[in-house]
């Protein structure tokens, strides 16, 4: 009797440790172990207090510059999810630079995409932005994740069969008809 439970709940815990590995994270778990959740303003009103500090921020990238410092995506600061995807639903709390020691490649790193960045405060520097001058934290990149784009919800694609004469017209499982089926 005791093996007859034991198999399905063996089965379930295998199930359900199976599922909980698709939901996976861009940042490894060593270094979300160090990440300290500090804001922008926190960081720009006492740089010199959080320098070393690992954090995990992300946002949309805004632009990446190489120099012979090495390269520098800029960011537009986005809130994360729960697996770590920049949600640009809350807003912006600001901007920040991912630096790396060498080349970044500006055609992979394009402006509008979504990026999750993990490494350590190296502190500050001021530039110019528009007709002011803005403070950017600065995160030494230890680990950075480039995020696919999504299509939109409400997509629905045709049929394996095609478009059949004009523009929205096709058949799929409803019968003929026109526009898009759910």
């Amino acid at each position: 009797m005791k093996t007859r439970m034991t198999i399905p709940i063996l089965w379930l815990a295998m199930s359900l440790a199976m599922l909980s590995g698709c939901a996976t994270r861009p940042v490894s778990k060593s270094l979300r172990a160090q990440a300290m959740p500090l804001t922008l303003a926190q960081v720009t009103g006492n740089p010199d207090a959080y320098t070393g500090t690992v954090v995990i921020w992300g946002g949309q990238i805004i632009n990446t510059v190489n120099t012979t410092n090495g390269g520098d995506i800029y960011v537009l600061k986005l809130s994360l999810d729960r697996q770590e995807r920049p949600d640009r639903h809350p807003g912006s709390s600001g901007r920040f630079i991912a630096h790396r020691g060498g080349f970044i490649d500006p055609e992979i790193f394009k402006s509008g995409r979504l990026v999750t960045v993990a490494g350590a405060i190296a502190g500050t520097v001021t530039e110019p932005l528009q007709k002011t001058t803005y403070v950017y934290p600065i995160v030494g990149i230890e680990e950075i994740h480039l995020w696919e784009r999504r299509l939109p919800s409400y997509y629905y694609p045709p049929t394996p069969w095609g478009w059949y004469g004009t523009p929205g017209a096709y058949w799929n499982w409803h019968g003929p008809g026109w526009g898009w089926y759910g």
